[in-house]
This record gives C-alpha cells, sequence and structure tokens, in this order.
C-alpha cells in the first residue's frame, strides 16, 4: 500500500512508534501496546559495518560514484571532490581488496572489479549468474550495458544491501502469473520510505513496520484493548473498522499472515496494472487494489474501505473508496449506502464477493 504516515527508520523504529503512542494515549494502555507491539517483531534492519555491508558500500562507490554508504561506516572517509576520479576509485577499491580476510568474498569482490574494468568479458547470462550469486552476500542489483564497442560499460540499474523473498501467493481476480519479489532492505533508503511499491519491474516494498502495527491493531481489537488513538491503514480506528477486524478473524489462527496477505495483493495489484496494461492512473489503481483485498477476505477488505473513507484529506484512497460505495448502491438498489457508508458492512459476503469481482472485471474491460 502506499505510503500512510508510519516512521520508517532504523533499529529504533519500534520505540519511536511507542513514543508517539505514549504522548496520544494515557500511559496505562500505552504499556498494554508496548506488549502487543513487541511480540513477534523482528526489524531486518542490519549493522553496514559488517562484511557484506562493507563489500556492498564499495561496489555502490566503484559503480555508482556514491560514497554515502562508505561514509555510513566510516564519516567523511570518502571525499565529494575526488568520486569522479576513476583512478582514485579504483585505487580506493584495491585498498579494500587488501582488507577483505575471508577468501570467497575476496574473491567475489575482485570479481566485480574485473566487471567494472573489462565489461566486454561478461555476457548478460554471465551477469545474471553474478546477480543470483550477489544475493547470497545481500546485495541484490541489476546489471546494464551501456555504451557500444570499446566505450561498453556496465552500469547498476538498483543496487540494494539486504534480502529478496518471492511472493508466493497468487493474486485472487489477475489471471496473470506473475514473479514478483518483496525486497526487504538491511538500512534506510529514501525510496523505500515514501512508498510501498518501488521503480523495479519485479519488486515489491513491504514495510514490515506498517504490517506490524495493523496486526498489533488486529489483536488489540480482538482482545477488546482500547484503540481509538491507533491508526489502522493510516486511519484513526472507528467503530466500523473495529466490527471488520473482528469479523475478519473470527475462526482465524494467521492474523499477521491474514495481515500481510493484504498488503502483498494490494501491491502485487499496483504492479500487475503497471508491468501488464501500461497503467499508472492512482485512482484506478487504488480501486482494483482494494477490490482485490476485499474479494479473498471480505470482512478484512472493509476494514481498508472504511479506513480510506476516514481519511480528511479527498485523495486516490478515498476516491476508490468511495467509488465502490456508489457501485454496491447501483447494483443492489440501496441509495442509503451513499448516505451511511456503514451499512456495506452488514451485506452478505457472497453478495460482497460477487459484487467485488464484477467491478474489477469492469474496470479492467475498459482498460483494455
Amino acid at each position: 500500500m502506499k505510503k500512510r504516515g508510519f516512521i520508517n527508520s532504523r533499529d529504533i523504529v519500534p520505540l519511536l512508534i511507542l513514543i508517539m503512542l505514549f504522548v496520544s494515549i494515557d500511559l496505562g494502555n500505552a504499556q498494554s501496546i508496548s506488549e502487543y507491539w513487541s511480540e513477534d517483531f523482528r526489524p531486518n534492519l542490519i549493522n553496514i559495518r559488517n562484511p557484506n555491508g562493507k563489500f556492498y558500500a564499495y561496489i555502490v562507490l566503484l559503480f555508482n560514484e556514491n560514497p554515502h554508504f562508505i561514509n555510513l561506516i566510516q564519516e567523511d572517509s570518502i571525499p565529494l571532490e575526488m568520486i569522479q576520479k576513476e583512478l582514485f576509485l579504483v585505487n580506493q577499491y584495491k585498498n579494500y581488496l587488501r582488507r577483505i580476510k575471508n577468501k570467497k568474498l575476496q574473491i567475489m569482490a575482485e570479481k566485480m572489479l574485473d566487471i567494472y574494468k573489462h565489461p566486454q568479458k561478461y555476457d548478460d547470462k554471465t551477469l545474471k549468474s553474478i546477480q543470483i550469486y550477489l544475493e547470497g552476500y545481500n546485495v541484490i542489483l541489476q546489471f546494464s550495458k551501456v555504451g557500444v564497442s570499446k566505450k561498453e560499460r556496465i552500469v547498476l540499474d538498483y543496487c540494494i544491501y539486504g534480502n529478496k523473498e518471492p511472493i508466493n501467493i497468487i493474486h485472487p481476480l489477475f489471471n496473470i502469473k506473475e514473479k514478483i519479489y518483496n525486497i526487504q532492505p538491511f538500512i534506510y533508503y529514501d525510496e523505500f520510505n515514501t512508498s510501498n511499491s518501488t521503480f523495479y519491474f519485479d519488486m515489491i516494498y513491504i514495510n514490515p513496520e506498517e504490517v506490524q502495527n495493523d496486526y498489533t491493531i488486529a489483536k488489540m481489537v480482538l482482545a477488546g484493548e482500547q484503540v481509538d488513538s491507533m491508526f489502522f491503514v493510516g486511519s484513526r480506528i472507528t467503530e466500523d473498522i473495529k466490527h471488520c477486524i473482528k469479523n475478519a478473524f473470527v475462526k482465524s489462527i494467521s492474523i499477521k499472515s491474514d495481515i500481510l496477505k493484504m498488503f502483498e495483493i494490494h501491491e502485487l495489484t499496483h504492479k500487475i496494472l503497471n508491468n501488464h496494461y501500461n497503467y499508472f492512473d492512482q485512482v484506478t489503481g487504488e480501486e482494483l487494489a482494494l477490490l482485490s483485498t476485499i474479494y479473498p477476505n471480505p470482512f478484512l477488505g472493509l476494514s481498508v474501505l472504511y479506513s480510506y473513507m476516514d481519511y480528511n484529506a479527498i485523495n486516490p484512497h478515498k476516491i476508490a473508496a468511495l467509488n465502490f460505495i456508489r457501485f454496491l448502491a447501483e447494483r443492489t438498489g440501496k441509495s442509503e449506502f451513499i448516505d451511511n457508508p456503514s451499512l456495506v458492512k452488514y451485506m452478505d459476503i457472497p453478495t460482497i464477493k460477487k459484487l467485488s469481482k464484477e467491478q474489477f472485471n469492469s474496470i479492467i474491460k475498459n482498460l483494455r
């Protein structure tokens, strides 16, 4: 889902969120939130000063002329005025090579220098196999060739320090199988702080703090805890949202996996829409994503709809929710849905599923 106002920082993220909660709620309830939040949560963030992190930082320096990550390891160790001098970059990388103690890592680091210096030696198939091998060192990158003949060089379309895991779910409404990965960065990146979507064809980003936040709220709602001052999918928690959460998890023993699946379906919808339809309209994208989350788990999907409805600003999320409310009113003949959207949550599940799929297919048909 698009960025929804949650903090995305380093290892202190859970603590910062708790501090914010302490300010907005009574201290008695804050302790309860702390207990629910800490359970089952393990941040992905890792210290970049370890061997894999240093390897990553020097790859970025060499190929992208970017000293930022090395300067995270040792502040101001690479002067900015020197980074555009190729000899300086190569010498810095060679100095790094001499300091590597692990033989396998040294061989791989030497291979990267050879790719940089002699791009003509490497065909696309070889580069692809090296990309896959680098993932074992937590370096997620994509090589790209630019220039021709002797002026050909290899650049990096992207280079991320972290892991990527395949999204194993099948989209509930698109009849398209897409090999998409969830990127899990180990350090802070601005690009992932602004959106769960990415510019990369085969990757999405799902913020683990957002998943944990919504999972925590769901557990607290089911336990009868006070959650009115918290935010679910970016909205203050209304009675409509509570009702839907309670009904979404009546028999479920996998709350967190269901919450994660909600995120995955949402982002997978956007990615398929972008990749296969070359379509980027925000309102349509949010409407299709909302319908895709409602169809497999209607009450959980409706909790998202009510969150969007409660947004103060008129944005693509809220417009998408209003569009579906209007569609339901038209198809069922219940115009009262428009004035009182709370009534939608009392619709029977088969009808909700049927109409969400119908509206989804109608929108897709008009895109072709």
